[in-house]
């Protein structure tokens, strides 16, 4: 039952039994349903909504301020005059008054439409920041991934030991049943088949493992029968500007910043307003007249503070400040950033090297396991010598096989610090 998994398996590898593209996951898909599934990413629909929101609250300042207001005192005395005096009439100690207050801006600097702006402004940086948060995941699914196509290249090199155990077996065993060999030689080679199985059926549970996993990321089930696409990088990928969405968040966050300049400049600037009071109560404005009645007063108020007009200034330069920390915490990250990628490339320029040396090294493997087939059939040497020669192959081939995997690894990993898409 094992061995055929490990054929079928192996049939993945030839063009010509590839599955159809509905059964393929390539990384950029799995970009894209993790960015989708991720509880993170709803923040930014939500985000949307509490910024719109803002807005409408701030844009409210253009309009009227109404409020509605009522009181009732009592008070242990009031005005009294010489009695008895006809003209002057009693006050009550008890006083109610309902009124209507109207409070409209004439000019406030620009104040709301610079408030406006900021809220703007504050709801895209918090949009921003989410998306640093959700650009982590591309990581996540980096490692998941390319676990699993390594595990599946594993497998692979497994599945090529099988196959040349299997028909070594097969004339070792003529030999014994014509005694040109000894029956511990068949034996040897059963024994290595069977340790090969045990860890051809490891390797299976890791790769099912590996999918399960990734299928959490995804949110969506991934089948084992799917196969998983060796990401293809672009050739000029180093030529590639870096596109990190950490430098968007550094755009917005002095915007923001810009921002509440504009508003703290507005706040110089005197505040004129007109007003208007509707009441009902008693006594109203003439309080020699102590029936219920109703009055009313329209006005117009100026309002300049001089220490609005100081802290203005300060919380400017404290502005500019805070810009200038930003600026050089994006001067900070760029050269963090290209360190990374250097260190990239170093690994690259390394792999690449590597996997010219698996090249020879297996070619001159296959040799001496092709010699050392011949030596065991005529007796030259042992079963074991065999297997440790095929094992030597096996290893060779392997390493080739991961040295492919992490080579595309490392581009992808380039790809991801820079940000490309």
């Amino acid at each position: 039952m094992i061995t055929t998994l490990i054929f079928s398996f192996l049939l993945s590898f030839n063009p010509a039994c590839q599955p159809t593209p509905g059964d393929t996951l390539t990384l950029k898909d799995a970009y894209n349903l993790a960015y989708q599934s991720y509880p993170t990413a709803k923040k930014v629909a939500l985000q949307q909504k509490i910024t719109d929101l803002n807005n409408q609250i701030a844009r409210s300042a253009y309009f009227p301020q109404i409020t509605v207001e009522g009181k009732a005192t009592y008070q242990s005395e009031v005005p009294e005059f010489p009695s008895p005096n006809p003209v002057f009439p009693t006050i009550s100690k008890d006083q109610y008054e309902a009124s209507l207050n109207v409070i409209q801006t004439i000019f406030n600097g620009g104040a709301v439409g610079k408030r406006k702006e900021l809220q703007k402004a504050k709801g895209q940086q918090q949009v921003d920041a989410t998306k640093v948060d959700l650009y982590q995941i591309r990581k996540q699914v980096n490692q998941v991934y390319y676990g699993i196509l390594l595990s599946q290249q594993e497998l692979k090199t497994i599945g090529l030991l099988l196959k040349n155990l299997k028909e070594q077996l097969s004339t070792v065993r003529s030999q014994v049943e014509h005694g040109a060999l000894l029956a511990s030689q068949q034996y040897i080679l059963q024994a290595e088949l069977i340790n090969v199985e045990q860890d051809s059926a490891a390797t299976q549970s890791n790769i099912a493992a590996g999918y399960g996993v990734l299928s959490e990321l995804i949110g969506q089930k991934v089948a084992l029968s799917t196969a998983l696409a060796l990401p293809e990088v672009p050739v000029n990928y180093k030529t590639l500007e870096p596109q990190r969405p950490q430098y968007q968040l550094f755009k917005s966050s002095l915007n923001v910043l810009e921002q509440q300049q504009e508003v703290a400049q507005a706040g110089k600037w005197p505040h004129l307003s007109a007003f208007g009071t509707a009441s009902y109560g008693r006594p109203g404005l003439n309080f020699l007249n102590d029936d219920f009645h109703g009055y009313y007063m329209v006005g117009l108020q100026l309002k300049w503070g001089l220490w609005d007009l100081v802290n203005a200034g300060r919380q400017g330069q404290s502005l500019q400040i805070q810009q200038k920390q930003l600026i050089q915490d994006r001067k900070a990250f760029t050269l963090q950033l290209n360190a990374q990628l250097e260190r990239i490339n170093g690994r690259i320029q390394a792999l690449r090297e590597n996997i010219e040396r698996d090249k020879q090294i297996v070619h001159l493997r296959k040799k001496i396991v092709e010699s050392s087939a011949s030596q065991l059939k005529h007796g030259v040497i042992t079963a074991t010598e065999y297997v440790t020669e095929l094992t030597s192959l096996g290893q060779a081939q392997l390493a080739m096989f991961v040295h492919r995997v992490q080579l595309s690894q490392a581009k992808t990993d380039y790809m991801t610090t820079l940000g490309a898409p």
